[in-house]
């Protein structure tokens, strides 16, 4: 007995040319709601990835609050439910960064805690360029230990002697 049933497919007499989706996504993967600079909600809904009869899956993604083709549920294509799942997110990102207005989310102007995906290159070009990124991470947080480490003997440094001055 199967752990999970299998979601209903998207039959094709639905879809358009457009690719439009549903006026609402039934079934939601994430919402993430951010603030304009004039204080409205710009939102960002993605459905889960279904299966699409005679292709391949679709994941429905869905802004609100900018004036964009977005406002409505639009379907975006992938392989699988997770490349699907994965060029949504790529396009959301693409979508609302390129947007004219300066959105906030918790907080913080410009930074829409969106993953950033390294561009799909030949695999030669893909790899070199992982390895730069990880060349780079590793420098940030060798250097970020490194400060945290100097801070925190610093405030070591700095008990021992209020403590030994408090003796005498």
């Amino acid at each position: 007995m199967p752990c999970a049933t299998q979601p209903d497919t998207i039959p094709l007499s639905r879809m358009s040319n457009s690719f439009a989706a549903l006026r609402t996504i039934r079934r939601i993967a994430a919402r993430r709601v951010f603030q304009s600079a004039n204080g409205k909600p710009v939102v960002l809904t993605t459905g889960v990835p279904q299966p699409v009869s005679g292709s391949d899956w679709a994941c429905a993604l869905q802004i609100t609050g900018l004036n964009s083709s977005w406002r409505r549920p639009r379907y975006v294509f992938g392989i699988d439910g997770l490349q699907a799942l994965h060029l949504a997110m790529k396009c959301a990102a693409a979508v609302l960064e390129s947007s004219q207005q300066e959105l906030v989310w918790l907080g913080e102007k410009g930074d829409l805690g969106m993953p950033k995906f390294l561009p799909d290159l030949p695999k030669p070009q893909q790899n070199r360029l992982e390895a730069m990124v990880e060349r780079e991470a590793t420098k940030f947080w060798r250097r970020a230990e490194r400060v945290h480490k100097a801070k925190g003997a610093k405030e070591s440094k700095g008990r021992k002697r209020t403590t030994a001055a408090d003796k005498t």
